[in-house]
C-alpha cells in the first residue's frame, strides 16, 4: 500500500487550517492578557478608592498599576504573533 502524496491544494487547506487554530489561541491568550490587565488595574486604583475615597494613592498602588500597563503592552505584542490565513 502507497500513501497518495497531496496536492497543492490539500496542502493550503491544512497550512490555512493550522493558521486559523492558532490565531484562535493566540487572540484567547490576549483576551486572557488582557482581562488579567483589567483586574489588576481594578485592584490598584479602584478598589482602594471606593474603600477609603480620602485615600491617597502610594507607591504600592501605582506600582501594580504599572504593571498592569505592562501586561497590557504584553497583549499588544501578543497579537503581533497572528499569522496570515491565506
Amino acid at each position: 500500500m502507497t500513501e497518495a502524496t497531496p496536492d497543492a491544494a490539500e496542502i493550503a487547506a491544512r497550512r490555512k487550517y493550522t493558521a486559523k487554530r492558532l490565531n484562535e489561541h493566540i487572540k484567547l491568550f490576549a483576551a486572557y492578557v488582557n482581562a488579567m490587565v483589567i483586574a489588576v488595574a481594578g485592584a490598584a486604583i479602584i478598589v482602594p478608592l471606593v474603600s477609603n475615597p480620602n485615600a491617597t494613592l502610594g507607591q504600592s498602588h501605582l506600582s501594580w498599576f504599572a504593571a498592569s500597563l505592562a501586561l497590557h503592552c504584553v497583549g499588544h505584542a501578543v497579537i503581533r504573533l497572528l499569522r496570515r490565513e491565506d
